[in-house]
């Protein structure tokens, strides 16, 4: 004999409020794996730690700036 199920209101909402959660989960996950292998990387690590030396040392211009100057 075949069972029927029905799902009320509050069934639809917590299977609803779950989707969300796994969604949510699936995209941190994602991002913890990008940021392990970013963090894995030695020549990243390099140049990310030269790029904030740039920046403290002046080197690097804002966006605005360049865009700026290049409509001129």
């Amino acid at each position: 004999m075949t069972k029927i199920t029905f799902f009320d209101e509050e069934d639809r909402k917590l299977l609803f409020e779950t989707n969300q959660k796994l969604d949510e989960a699936t995209k941190l996950m994602g991002e913890l794996i990008e940021t392990i292998e970013v963090l894995s990387d030695p020549e990243m690590i390099k140049d990310m730690r030269q790029g904030l030396a740039d920046i403290k040392a002046g080197k690097v211009k804002e966006l605005r700036a360049l865009l700026t100057e290049e409509a001129r």
